[in-house]
């Protein structure tokens, strides 16, 4: 009976379908506003009738206005040993709805689901690539699949992202067993999203939501946007059982199933590593040795076979093949700390930018990526397994400043990473400059960087000699005529800093204006970027992450030349920021050019996004500004 259910309801997707007008006249004009597509149709019903079964049907209508629009098409399904597609189609239609071509199954590309760097992996998906003849036109896709896996059932978003509006969304969620459910509801009655259910079941509808514009310093699509999020309480996956309804269990259960077992390592190695730390008594220095270790003697390599891209591969395999992903690389490490007597966690985060917390009220299979924590006497330290260059204890822009779940047996534990201050964030750059007569100047920079400063510029010591020039005359990109004579870099991974000393020439860096020479005495440090303006501003202001920089430039001039004016002081002091600049004559041929801009990080309300433009705009103005030269 339940599955005479189940396959009656899939019925229901279809017809709805067919009800569709998918003219390009029939859109209302005010989901064209902004968009470059417009959902026309979008509806999915999922129907669980036991921990390990479930069955997903899907109906997607997509009007493409423009090539900026294709991305919204998604006409792809993922499967692999466990998850059968059972239906997959689509039809394209032109903008009268007209029908130019159907697509069956056959006709889709069938390619692995995982990136170039990924080894091995049992994921797959098929999917349509479509090349328009010309804009608008619409594509109606369906498919439905079946699994055993419940882990992550499928959550909903009612809006794709920026540049698309929706004219009608429809969710179901069946439950037709007895295992319990969870849901988050995030946004859902600003968007006007209504809803109908019952104790086991939850249906969403909404209709009607205009294209989002994307707006300079936003916060996350996800924070403001609707969507709905679920997760069973008992589940299933690749063939192993879980039950968790808070994250306590959830971290148990990772530990136990998915961990427990793996850190077993040859006694070979047990005795190398051991020999590594020999005589050394500070636990963060056998940190640092067993970390070094690592990462002289693997490299990263995804590995997405097992529970689901879940389960590490052992730490013996990573020893003998010298790879792994995430997972298991980390596993290693533990294995490795464990056997010199350093207790370490496994710890699941939501990796890269934009931050993204594990969600501390939804407990659920989350994350993307695995870290390791290791909590000393005196300080926590966190060590990113997968790098061959990052310095123990550095977070960077990947995992900074956001909840992750540290795993330990006793269950799981969401702990925050730490967080950069503004003034952590910090860079000097020192130059002396020299002019000759003809206005070319030839310079010697030095640049000292730190917090997430420092990883905007780690990467540069790997780079090659072309890449490295490449590098610099972008960052100077207003410096016509530059020429890179010198670059050498000091990476102090036990400070975390990041030191460039940098050799340039540029040839007419100086302009001539009437027997006058115009010269900008920020020659390596301009902050020209200036938001865009925004009218009728929709979200708060949101600054992420703040920084300081503090420059010092002297300036030396031949003797038949002399300054007209020096810049007067300026000094600016904002909710957003501060900023000052201070010229000073040193003697007859040099002159002293200080600088100090602290951008804050922080959360403003929209009404004041024109004032932090003003901040930025003055800024960028007085950083541009130029001194009057005169041969005498």
């Amino acid at each position: 009976m339940r599955y005479f259910i189940a396959a009656l309801l899939l019925l229901i997707s279809p017809l709805r379908a067919q009800e569709l007008e998918i003219a390009y006249n029939s859109i209302p004009d005010r989901l064209l506003e902004n968009a470059d597509a417009v959902v026309r149709l979008d509806n999915m019903e999922v129907i669980v009738t036991d921990y390990n079964a479930m069955i997903v049907t899907a109906t997607r209508a997509v009007t493409v206005l423009n090539e900026n629009g294709n991305k919204y098409v998604h006409a792809y399904a993922y499967y692999d040993d466990n998850q059968k597609i059972t239906d997959l189609s689509a039809v394209v239609y032109n903008h009268n709805g007209s029908e130019i071509e159907k697509f069956k199954e056959r006709d889709f590309l069938d390619h692995s689901a995982s990136g170039d760097a990924t080894l091995y992996s049992d994921d797959r998906v098929k999917y349509l690539r479509y090349t328009p003849i010309s804009y608008p036109y619409t594509i109606i896709f369906k498919k439905a699949y079946k699994t055993p896996d419940t882990a992550f059932l499928p959550n909903w978003y009612f809006l794709d992202g920026y540049g698309v509006s929706t004219q009608k969304s429809e969710y179901t969620l069946h439950v037709q067993c007895e295992v319990p459910f969870r849901f988050k509801e995030n946004n859902l009655e600003a968007f006007g999203v209504q809803g109908e259910h019952s104790e086991k079941r939850r249906y969403y509808h909404a209709e009607n939501i205009s294209a989002i514009k994307r707006e300079p310093y936003a916060p996350s699509f996800s924070e403001f946007s609707p969507n709905v999020r679920f997760a069973l309480e008992k589940f299933h996956l690749k063939g192993v059982d879980g039950q968790a309804k808070n994250w306590e269990e959830f971290g148990k259960w990772i530990y136990t199933s998915l961990l427990t077992g793996q850190d077993e390592l040859d006694e070979a190695t047990i005795l190398k590593i051991k020999e590594l730390v020999s005589g050394v008594d500070d636990p963060k220095e056998k940190v640092k040795r067993i970390y070094g270790y690592v990462q002289n003697n693997t490299r990263y390599i995804s590995v997405q076979l097992g529970i689901g891209g879940w389960k590490p591969i052992s730490a013996r395999e990573v020893d003998r093949v010298k790879y792994g992903d995430c997972k298991g690389l980390t596993n290693y490490t533990k294995a490795l700390l464990k056997e010199v007597g350093i207790e370490s966690f496994y710890t699941v985060v939501y990796a890269d930018s934009p931050r993204r917390d594990i969600d501390p009220d939804f407990p659920a299979l989350q994350g993307n990526h695995a870290f390791l924590n290791v909590p000393l006497a005196d300080e926590e330290l966190w060590l990113e397994c997968t790098s061959q260059e990052v310095p123990v204890n550095y977070l960077g822009t990947f995992t900074d400043n956001r909840y992750v779940l540290k795993v330990t047996a006793q269950g799981g534990k969401l702990v925050k990473t730490g967080k950069y201050e503004d003034v952590q964030n910090f860079q000097s750059t020192k130059a002396n400059l020299t002019v000759d007569e003809a206005g070319a100047i030839q310079a010697k920079v030095t640049i000292a960087s730190k917090g997430i400063k420092y990883n905007q510029k780690y990467r540069l010591v790997k780079k090659k000699s072309e890449e490295i020039e490449t590098h610099y005359k972008e960052y100077w990109d207003y410096v016509n005529n530059l020429k890179i004579q010198y670059v050498d870099f000091q990476n102090n991974k036990d400070g975390i800093e990041l030191v460039e000393k940098v050799q340039v020439k540029a040839e007419n860096y100086i302009s001539n204006a009437g027997g006058k020479w115009l010269f900008s005495p920020n020659m390596f440090n301009r902050n020209q970027y200036v938001p865009k303006r925004t009218r009728q501003r929709k979200n708060s202001v949101v600054v992420q992450r703040g920084y300081l920089d503090e420059d010092e430039f002297v300036i030396t001039l031949p003797s038949n030349i002399r300054v007209e004016t020096l810049l007067p002081p300026q000094e600016l002091t904002t909710d957003f920021g501060e900023y000052k600049i201070e010229m000073e004559k040193i003697s007859a041929t040099e002159i002293r050019y200080k600088r100090r801009l602290l951008i804050k990080s922080g959360i403003f309300p929209k009404e004041r996004y024109d004032e932090f433009r003003e901040f930025r705009k003055k800024v960028a103005r007085s950083d541009n500004s130029k001194i009057v030269l005169i041969k005498t």
